[in-house]
């Protein structure tokens, strides 16, 4: 399916990007594996959230339809991080469409429309990163949920909003695309191929201060995570690129993954839970078989 569409019917389109008070009391939690978003571990408590009322839950629709959740920071301007079903049954081919990209209007205020807009046409209160932001610097808009790991028109327009994007210098930007989405991607495909549910939560580690525009925090880490899991077993494959990295740190084990990335974010954080497709025990089978040949040799 070309992921392409005319700026007449971009125009006629509602984008609409909800924010929501938990995500396991709404629609998108179907696309979190066993409907379970990702826990940071807070004074011993498991939460959704570092800090209530700095982060947001958003979920993400565009004409109608509900294509993924992403967790945001309204301190540093970037995602958290998006996670999403990996659908898409073809190859993806064409060049990224060329679409405005949008900001969530609710960020700046509860009242305010749920659908996604232009700056323009919001009354500002700083709590997301504009396209001004970006203006002027060398920094391109890296999607967390990425174009090509769409599955139709409206899923790949969803992915441009600024609240499914971060800071990524341009050298990096084509490194993550190359070493990581088209490296996952063939993962993922091999998963829908064989009739499994791939379940990919891709996020970032914010940086210790480095700011565009004095605003938007330019992540130190990106990171994807997914787990394919059919009706006796479940996968599971992590990388980790930091901004300045010419390779990838990759991870076939999920343990060493959360440690690895709870470290980074100086909290416990967990991205999946072991759990079955269902919530009822199932075989886990840890050989990894689909990512023979793909280039996953686990880091130490």
């Amino acid at each position: 399916m070309k992921l392409f569409i005319s700026v007449l019917m971009l125009l006629t389109l509602r984008a609409v990007g909800e924010v929501v008070k938990d995500f396991k009391d709404h629609d998108c939690k179907k696309f979190f594996m066993n409907e379970e978003p990702p826990e940071f571990q807070i004074n011993g408590i498991a939460s959704q959230v570092p800090e209530e009322g700095r982060y947001v839950r958003i979920c993400q629709r565009y004409n109608n339809k509900y294509h993924y959740a992403t967790l945001y920071d309204t301190t540093e301007k970037i995602p958290v991080y998006s996670a999403y079903r990996y659908e898409r049954r073809t190859e993806c081919k064409v060049k990224r469409p060329n679409i405005p990209w949008k900001i969530e209007p609710q960020l700046e205020d509860n009242n305010n429309s749920k659908d996604m807009t232009s700056e323009e046409n919001v009354l500002k209160k700083y709590r997301q990163a504009y396209n001004s932001d970006y203006e002027g610097t060398d920094y391109n808009k890296g999607h967390l949920f990425p174009v090509c790991q769409s599955s139709s028109d409206d899923s790949a327009i969803s992915t441009f909003t600024l609240t499914n994007a971060a800071p990524q210098e341009c050298s990096f930007n084509k490194k993550w695309f190359h070493k990581v989405e088209n490296v996952v991607r063939k993962s993922l495909q091999k998963c829908v191929n064989e009739r499994r549910k791939p379940y990919v939560v891709t996020g970032v580690v914010p940086s210790n201060g480095t700011k565009m525009a004095n605003r938007v925090n330019v992540p130190v880490y990106f990171w994807t995570a997914y787990r394919c899991c059919g009706s006796n077993q479940c996968q599971f494959g992590g990388l980790i690129m930091h901004e300045k990295a010419n390779e990838t740190r990759n991870f076939m084990e999920m343990t060493r993954f959360h440690k690895r990335l709870s470290k980074y974010y100086k909290r416990p954080i967990t991205v999946f839970k072991i759990a079955g497709l269902t919530g009822k025990k199932r075989k886990f089978d840890e050989s990894y078989e689909f990512l023979d040949g793909l280039g996953f040799n686990e880091f130490p």
